[in-house]
């Protein structure tokens, strides 16, 4: 089985500059990522879908909903309370669709996991006392839809201590950390819920979301199974979301990269190669081969 280092030492080699460390080596470390980034976001594949079940809990009033952090796209929507399968509705045909609570469509993802429960201030904190005088920016709507940016700095003696805004808002546009915290920061609302926590390394987070086309008017709970987002590789034994053997498609994927970026002529051997294993790939792992299968696609062909 193929691990993050198994593949840099393929390509290393096969560039021939086996032990490099430096730039070359952060530059393939990179492609690798990307590589994998695409391709998991490429079909519905199985090996991409989560065991997990989530679950949202609508409330009248309220049509956008963030959902969970690895969403890569949906598998399953289904309103639970009412026992009804819940309908992508494209936004060319919004004007079209009937007005349901059951009908939704995609909108702008979130900044935040979820909104304030109420319109007030908001507050930020770490979990490590040594984050002290470190700023944060919030973008988001007052309680009278204006726009209003506020930089929030944290304690100046313990950073775990929260602090609050100034301004009252109604909804978080964006979050940015402008300063580098050793710990988590954490932004809450005014009821103390936790909107976003933010690591080390994270400046701001993408919450994918989708919109009702109606007020739900009660609280339901939508259940949801997805499609998740891969896991980027960054210690020399992880191991790849793409099931081994066909991991090795990140060797061609990251070869051809190089070429590209280095503009020289690219081996025929490694296009070859790409194409093999990314025909292998989608023999194996797309759904609707097996003998009885249902059709993966359907046409409607009454409606001409």
């Amino acid at each position: 089985m193929l691990t993050f280092k198994d593949i840099q030492d393929q390509v290393l080699l096969l560039w021939d500059n086996p032990g490099e460390t430096g730039n070359l080596l952060t530059l393939i470390k990179d492609f690798i990522n990307d590589s994998q980034d695409l391709r998991c976001a490429q079909q519905r594949w199985s090996f991409m879908r989560s065991e997990e079940l989530y679950t949202i809990t609508t409330a009248s009033g309220q049509l956008s909903y963030p959902l969970a952090e690895d969403v890569q796209r949906l598998h399953r929507f289904y309103n639970a309370t009412e026992e009804r399968k819940m309908i992508e509705v494209p936004v060319r045909e919004y004007y079209d669709a009937p007005l349901t609570k059951y009908h939704w469509h995609w909108t702008k993802p979130s900044p935040v996991a979820a909104q304030p429960s109420t319109t007030g201030t908001i507050s930020i904190l770490s979990n490590q006392s040594g984050d002290t005088s470190k700023n944060v920016i919030i973008r988001g709507l007052d309680g009278s839809d204006v726009i209003t940016t506020e930089t929030i700095t944290s304690n100046g003696s313990n950073g775990t201590t929260p602090v609050s805004s100034s301004t009252s808002y109604k909804k978080i546009l964006k979050v940015t950390k402008s300063g580098t915290f050793t710990g988590t920061l954490t932004v809450r609302d005014n009821a103390g819920n936790t909107m976003l926590s933010l690591g080390t390394a994270d400046y701001g987070k993408n919450y994918a979301q989708i919109k009702l086309l109606k007020d739900p008017e009660q609280a339901d709970t939508i259940e949801y199974a997805t499609y998740r987002k891969p896991v980027k590789l960054s210690d020399n034994n992880d191991i790849p979301d793409i099931p081994d053997p066909f991991s090795r498609i990140l060797i061609w994927d990251t070869l051809l990269a190089l070429c590209a970026y280095d503009e020289v002529q690219p081996q025929p051997v490694w296009i070859q190669k790409q194409r093999e294993w990314e025909q292998r790939l989608q023999q194996t792992f797309l759904e609707g081969q097996t003998p009885g299968a249902r059709a993966r696609y359907m046409k409607d062909v009454t409606s001409r």
